[in-house]
């Protein structure tokens, strides 16, 4: 399990308890479970988060844990006895909390042999909301498809990249159902190859003021996209993109287009 790394930058004052930067782990908590907690505020860990706190992080009685929902809450806890989770503020009133960046930024990536852990975490620390798997023609019988893996994954790039907002890891879905299934207002982008008349994704991106739906963008496997699926995203409205001047591997190709819609975002909202 990743340890984190950044201190947390918190500091806020809510009852008595000052939140200084000194460095803090995160853990990423259901909301459904921290609604669950007692008059006291407490609830139990659960046995993995016991010893990952207990373990890995050798907290001691009355360690400072800053816990998460996912859902842009942050509230500051106490471990207890090991167990149990105090948190320092009532449910209703968090020590943080932090709007939903828009747009939202989709990744649609076809299933790959390698490298698709890779993506979930790197794609999560570059602010990816939705994580879309797709089944395609040229996917191979040895692709990867680990949804409970690549979920513990992305729990984790939470807790490391200090996001407030865990990305949406949707059901595996085949291609030929995909390119009608995102909303009217999206904007639908497709990566593509060798094909000198699509513009650059940065380039595409500079021309956009604004986006009143998500942003998606689509990756195919190593093979890359059949024909038949090209002139069915086509037909759809996907607007098809280069990610540079090489070929690059699905897994590499993932990480260049999010960081292009990532930085958008960053400089335009």
């Amino acid at each position: 399990r990743l340890a984190g790394g950044r201190p947390s930058r918190q500091c806020v004052p809510r009852h008595g308890l000052s939140i200084d930067v000194a460095e803090r782990r995160r853990l990423l908590i259901d909301s459904r479970r921290l609604q669950s907690a007692d008059d006291r505020c407490r609830f139990v860990l659960e046995d993995h988060e016991s010893r990952y706190l207990r373990k890995v992080l050798r907290l001691k009685q009355g360690a400072q844990v800053d816990v998460i929902d996912g859902q842009g809450h942050l509230w500051v806890a106490r471990l207890l006895d090991g167990h149990q989770l105090e948190l320092c503020s009532e449910i209703e009133a968090p020590s943080q909390t932090v709007i939903s960046p828009r747009p939202k930024l989709g990744l649609a990536i076809a299933l790959i042999r390698r490298g698709m852990d890779d993506v979930m975490r790197m794609a999560c620390e570059l602010g990816v909301d939705r994580l879309q798997p797709l089944d395609c023609q040229r996917c191979v019988p040895q692709a990867e498809h680990r949804p409970e893996r690549w979920g513990s994954i992305l729990q984790e790039a939470v807790e490391q990249c200090e996001r407030l907002w865990a990305p949406e890891l949707h059901d595996v879905c085949p291609c030929a159902e995909w390119w009608d299934t995102p909303g009217p207002n999206d904007l639908h982008l497709i990566a593509v190859a060798r094909e000198l008349e699509s513009p650059r994704l940065s380039e595409l991106l500079a021309t956009q003021a604004s986006v009143d739906g998500a942003i998606w963008l689509s990756i195919g496997p190593e093979g890359g996209w059949s024909v038949q699926e090209l002139d069915a995203a086509q037909a759809a409205g996907w607007i098809s993109v280069s990610l540079g001047d090489t070929i690059l591997r699905s897994s590499t190709a993932a990480v260049v287009g999010v960081s292009s819609l990532s930085n958008w975002r960053t400089l335009s909202c």
